[in-house]
């Protein structure tokens, strides 16, 4: 592959991703009644979103392809894990339920409540679920093992002791504090917490912007890929690619 197209691919494809999920419906339970305003556009939406999901685990790849160690190994794996699976949550959750509501538009008004029912339902299954939450999770790690990986040497132990800790309180904020009232709007002390993140980590690390933005890259994006965290995450992604790329080197190549 040559640098151009490698290029291309490092920032073409998340630069997309945010400017396309910045225009993502927010929806929340009914879920027929809200895809069923724009359906046509979550639809073609979420057709493209199946490309770039994928792509961007080639993007990712790319930025670390030249990185050894443990931490680039693992940000690898998890990234390879990442694609299929949160592919799948999008040819579920997007074009799926895209599908059944405009299925459901077409039916009899007395049949209506059923189809949305059965949207509502299929929506918030486990399955579908599942796949969000270990697609998102996945992604989080590649972010976070691509910091370390970029990390000066002298700085990996203790940047990867403070992502472990993290990690699991990113965990609990999603659980807990996360989803505002109306079941749209994020809490303020999830974004606080989200900040409070990236200091810690620009203070451990070194470089400071590239571990920090990855980090932030990854809470932002597994958050949610809808706006705002979506297109906010992609950035952070953009922004340490463009150090890392047109900057002076992150880090030495081997652990």
């Amino acid at each position: 592959m040559t640098n151009t197209l490698k290029r291309l691919a490092i920032f073409g494809v998340p630069l997309l991703l945010g400017i396309f999920n910045s225009m993502h419906p927010l929806i929340k339970p009914p879920v027929y009644e809200m895809i069923s305003q724009h359906v046509d556009w979550w639809l073609h939406l979420h057709y493209v979103n199946l490309a770039l999901f994928t792509l961007l685990g080639l993007s990712a790849w790319l930025l670390i392809r030249d990185l050894r160690g443990t931490a680039a190994t693992i940000a690898r794996v998890a990234l390879a894990a990442y694609v299929p699976l949160y592919a799948a949550f999008d040819s579920l959750a997007g074009i799926s339920t895209g599908l059944l509501t405009r299925i459901t538009q077409q039916l009899p008004p007395n049949a209506v409540p059923t189809g949305s029912g059965m949207i509502d339902a299929f929506y918030g299954s486990p399955t579908v679920m599942t796949l969000a939450i270990a697609g998102s999770i996945l992604w989080i790690i590649a972010m976070m093992a691509s910091a370390v990986a970029f990390a000066a040497p002298e700085r990996r132990r203790w940047l990867a002791i403070l992502l472990v800790v993290l990690f699991n309180v990113d965990g609990w904020a999603r659980n807990n504090i996360f989803q505002a009232a109306d079941g749209i709007s994020i809490r303020p002390e999830w974004w606080l917490l989200t900040l409070a993140s990236g200091i810690a980590v620009f203070l451990v690390a070194k470089p400071r912007a590239v571990c920090a933005l990855l980090v932030l890259a990854g809470l932002l994006f597994g958050a949610q890929h809808p706006r705002p965290t979506g297109p906010l995450g992609m950035l952070c992604f953009l922004v340490a690619a463009a150090i890392v790329e047109f900057g002076e080197k992150a880090s030495p190549k081997v652990a």
